[in-house]
């Protein structure tokens, strides 16, 4: 019988050896799982079939959010962990630690038994304590008024910026501060309407009535317009993407009719500014903001006005007009060696220039202007000898170009923009702003409605404005702790009068005390323009006579010898009889 013969192996293709393992390995894979879930239905409070029945039970589910023994153990041995290390004992950051340091240093496992490691955390632990109290320490030094640093004065600098907030902050409770009565408020609105100065001479049981009283003529301010159901100040802000139109967009009627009625009161304000009897007054426009002050103020012998931001069209516009403008915040272009330089060298600056001829910088301008307007007509001539128009090529356009070279463009809309117009521009100004409406906004809520005037003093159209004020208790950082401490803040529409009003107010019940002030920033830089020494303390004094200003807030104003009389002030300290203070500016 014949015996089948034995056939040879079948040959397997290699993605089949291939395809069988991964079945291997995705088996193993899911036998793990399932150790592993099973593992899980071991615990208390899980779900899990039971050992007997072989059923699933149906107990309470386990808490994904509770805390466990094991849990805590987990975390406290994850906390005794050295920093830079992984549980199994390796760096994490070994690569990045290796470009910094030697090769040697870092791919050693550290020892936390060793004696130079122990040093090593200490002195790093150290290190970051001294850190962080370095950090903390100013912030506490300006809660408590106690840092050595600060320099005390017996008054604080002119601040020109506009507020839009003042807070007060005393360890000592405001006890005078309350709701006003009917007859406190009447002797507040009659101060401030006649002028009157407060009396120190009183009982002891009318000072805090009278406290009161000044604390409402301290917030008043003279305002136009006055629309209750519009945001008139500040007029500089953040409209937002969604914005309603103006309620006078669409009516040329009620646009023509706001305009004529703050023409009147700009015009009033204005003479009254020139005849002595308004120390200043602001203009607040939608994107520009002018400040009005009389002669004597700030050492200045004639009325004169800053205007800021500004721009390269705005200030050739007002050269158009015939109004002479200054940047006193642009340093000169012309460096001039001090005097101390020159005896260093053993150089006489005067004997070495005596046979030099001067070039002046009105002569390097020209010289400059010459030699690119030469470039700009070789240009236009290569142009047309091409027999190519240069209209074609607008960029090679001479006025185009000149006006790109200019490096006043880099300065528009920027603090350092700001412009001084003094003397009889001032008038120009004036006659300017009263006739065009470069400052009216012409799109957004703010369409049509013309600028806000704000004075301390009274005219006509204006709208007597009183801030709100509030007071009570807090609690504030300082340090790591809480601290709790006492407040009065004030806000609204807030000048240079009635800050300092209020500082002298708080000053004569509170033995310390500091001030926040929040600075309105389009006005930061109005501070930044140092005082001018034109005209005597004297002559200041009479220019002012007619302001109806109190004695202190005549000195506050006609300051001008010191450099440092001048700054935008973020915070103040009051100790003492002393004042100490940080700027911005």
């Amino acid at each position: 019988m014949d015996q089948p013969v034995p056939s040879s192996p079948a040959w397997k293709k290699p993605s089949d050896v291939m395809k069988v393992r991964l079945k291997g390995k995705k088996r193993r894979s899911v036998s793990a799982s399932h150790h592993q879930a099973n593992a899980k239905a071991t615990l208390p409070g899980s779900q899990g079939p039971d050992a007997s029945t072989g059923e699933v039970r149906t107990g309470k589910r386990r808490n994904p959010f509770g805390h466990s023994s094991s849990a805590r153990e987990r975390k406290r041995a994850h906390s005794e962990i050295l920093p830079g290390e992984t549980e199994g004992g390796s760096h994490q950051n070994k690569l990045f630690d290796a470009l910094d340091t030697e090769a040697g240093e870092v791919f050693q496992e550290p020892s936390t038994s060793s004696p130079a490691n122990l040093n090593r955390i200490k002195s790093e632990s150290d290190a970051n304590h001294t850190r962080l109290a370095e950090s903390e320490e100013p912030k506490a030094a300006a809660d408590t008024g106690q840092s050595q640093s600060l320099t005390w004065k017996d008054s604080y600098p002119v601040d020109w910026c506009l507020k839009t907030r003042v807070r007060f902050l005393s360890d000592s409770p405001f006890t005078w501060c309350g709701t006003l009565k009917t007859n406190e408020e009447a002797a507040g609105l009659s101060w401030f309407t006649r002028g009157t100065h407060h009396d120190e001479t009183i009982p002891a049981d009318e000072k805090d009535a009278q406290s009161r009283s000044r604390l409402h003529q301290c917030g008043m301010v003279w305002m136009h317009p006055s629309l209750p159901w519009v945001k008139l100040y500040p007029r500089i802000h953040n409209e937002g993407k969604q914005t309603r139109p103006s309620f006078v967009a669409n009516d040329k009627d009620l646009q023509d009719s706001l305009l004529t009625s703050w023409c009147e009161s700009f015009r009033s304000l204005f003479h009254q500014l020139r005849a002595g009897h308004c120390p200043y007054f602001y203009l607040c426009g939608y994107q520009s903001t002018v400040l009005f002050r009389a002669a004597g103020v700030g050492g200045f012998k004639h009325v004169h006005a800053f205007l800021t931001p500004t721009t390269k069209g705005l200030r050739e516009l007002f050269k158009a007009e015939g109004i002479e403008v200054s940047m006193p915040l642009v340093p000169s272009k012309d460096s001039t060696p001090s005097q101390g330089d020159n005896n260093e060298n053993g150089i006489d600056q005067e004997h070495s220039n005596s046979h030099q001829p001067v070039k002046t910088e009105e002569d390097e301008d020209d010289d400059e202007e010459d030699f690119n307007q030469e470039g700009d007509d070789a240009a236009s001539s290569w142009l047309q000898s091409m027999g190519l128009d240069q209209q074609s090529f607008p960029t090679l356009d001479p006025r185009r170009v000149k006006f790109q070279r200019d490096e006043s463009i880099k300065l528009d809309n920027r603090p350092q923009s700001l412009v001084l117009i003094s003397g009889s521009s001032t008038q120009a100004l004036y006659n300017f702003l009263l006739n065009s409406d470069i400052m009216i906004a012409p799109t957004g809520t703010q369409a049509g409605i013309p600028p806000t005037l704000l004075s301390p003093a009274p005219f006509e159209g204006g709208t007597l404005t009183a801030s709100k004020v509030k007071s009570g208790k807090l609690q504030i950082a300082v340090g790591t702790s809480m601290q709790g401490c006492f407040h009065l803040e004030v806000t609204g529409p807030i000048l240079p009068s009635n800050v300092h009003a209020l500082t002298q107010l708080v000053s004569s019940s509170q033995e310390r005390f500091s001030v926040n002030l929040s600075n309105h920033s389009p006005t930061i830089m109005f501070s930044a323009v140092p005082p001018n020494n034109a005209i005597s303390l004297r002559d200041r004094k009479s220019k002012l006579v007619n302001c109806n200003l109190s004695p202190e807030l005549m000195d506050y104003f006609t300051k001008g010898e010191d450099t440092d009389d001048h700054a935008t002030i973020q915070e103040l300290v009051f100790a003492e009889e002393k004042y100490s203070w940080t700027s911005l500016t």
